[in-house]
């Protein structure tokens, strides 16, 4: 969440970010109106403390029956209003983590993805002979892809990656998880659930909704994680961490589970917004400086782009705008692929910057010259099964086949997919 002196020392600030991300505004005057009471509070639970110290201060000896009286009013005055205190803090906290991060200042304005600003394109179009099929069509001809038998099992939006699709999908999150590790990420495969204050601390979502935002198990108290990013950024929460142990990288591999619309809605059709997937990620720790945490998010986006080319995949890299951001983001940048089968990009990386807002919620800091510190917090997509979709559809071929990407070779075991 944000940090309240913020709110108090630049609240156009804030009022400007909200009405940037399509916001109401109305949450930071309750913000603002909630904060004034509880600091008048604060207030007088301070002046009680004073008066009780100073009874003490001139108490010489026993005490006299006026100082023990004195004493006896002031501690239960304390104890009425140290309660008002907390639950000021309490309601006050309840409407703060309403308030999303604050933009960078060279994030976009704009309403939705729509308003997203292209920054680079990598290589062209692949060209076809043929109309490419999209990667169901494709998929269920080579038999590697069932959405059919999903739909019997499990309902809509859950697919089948069966015979050399599945050891494809294997191959694909097995290289790119290698590929991280090699760069000095340490390796993670964290628990697919957790608890609600868990996902709380990871700030997408408040205490408002969080067992309806995700698929849950109430009884146990428990969130099936929608990235992996929702159990490995809490790892450190009440923890203060060492400088010297800064850039703090992992890459994790976990499946992931989300709540998409209905059976007839946003791409209903194919594998592309589906409700369980997997999925490998980088989550970073830096020293909360943006100069820092803004240039790994550079180098964050640099492995998603090694990566997509490693596949022979044309890319655009957007700039996400103010009305595109999530919650706990400062910054986004999206990588969306060529999919030749649908004649469209679509995204399939992003990569974000959230600043302090995570570690806030978390309590993750860093001791520097002697002072705890909040940290920042980066995310990025490595790869998902979004990916698998891209070859099958980038590397199609006129006879029905797909190519595969040289460097899956040795753990694909083959080079290409035919029709039986």
């Amino acid at each position: 969440m944000l940090d309240i002196n913020l709110i108090r020392n630049s609240p156009d600030t804030v009022k400007t970010a909200l009405i940037n991300r399509q916001k109401d505004t109305s949450v930071l005057d309750q913000v603002i109106l909630l904060d004034k009471n509880y600091r008048e509070i604060l207030s007088e639970v301070e002046g009680l403390r004073a008066s009780q110290n100073a009874i003490t201060k001139n108490i010489k000896g026993k005490p006299s029956d006026e100082q023990i009286a004195a004493s006896k009013v002031i501690k239960d005055q304390l104890k009425d209003v140290e309660e008002k205190l907390k639950n000021s803090e309490v309601e006050l906290n309840a409407v703060l983590e309403e308030i999303p991060n604050i933009p960078s200042d060279d994030t976009p304005i704009g309403k939705d993805d729509n308003d997203n600003v292209v920054i680079k394109t990598f290589g062209d179009k692949p060209a076809f002979s043929f109309t490419p099929l999209d990667h169901i069509d494709l998929g269920e001809k080579l038999d590697i892809l069932d959405v059919k038998k999903a739909a019997e099992i499990s309902g809509s939006r859950f697919g089948y990656f069966k015979n050399q699709g599945a050891v494809l999908e294997m191959a694909v999150m097995f290289y790119a998880f290698n590929k991280l590790v090699a760069k000095n990420f340490k390796g993670m495969v964290p628990p697919a659930m957790i608890k609600s204050q868990t996902e709380w601390g990871c700030g997408y979502a408040s205490n408002k909704n969080l067992m309806g935002a995700y698929y849950s198990i109430p009884e146990d108290d428990l969130i099936f994680i929608s990235s992996s990013e929702h159990s490995v950024v809490p790892y450190h929460s009440n923890e203060v961490l060492s400088d010297k142990q800064f850039p703090i990288k992992y890459v994790n591999y976990s499946p992931c589970f989300r709540r998409e619309s209905g059976t007839y809605g946003k791409d209903a059709k194919g594998l592309f917004r589906v409700h369980f997937f997997n999925k490998v990620e980088m989550n970073i720790f830096t020293l909360p400086d943006f100069e820092i945490s803004d240039a790994m998010c550079l180098e964050m986006l640099s492995i998603e782009e090694e990566l997509l080319q490693d596949f022979g995949l044309h890319y655009q890299v957007v700039k996400a705008c103010t009305g595109d951001l999530p919650q706990p983001n400062h910054r986004m940048y999206d990588t969306n692929t060529w999919f030749p089968g649908q004649d469209r990009y679509r995204e399939t990386h992003s990569c974000s910057n959230c600043g302090d807002y995570q570690s806030r919620r978390l309590n993750t800091k860093v001791k520097i010259n002697g002072e705890n510190k909040f940290v920042h917090i980066l995310n990025a997509t490595v790869i998902t099964d979004r990916a698998i979709l891209a070859i099958i559809e980038n590397h199609q071929q006129q006879d029905g086949s797909i190519k595969i990407p040289e460097c899956l070779w040795p753990l694909t075991g083959f080079k290409e997919i035919r029709p039986n």
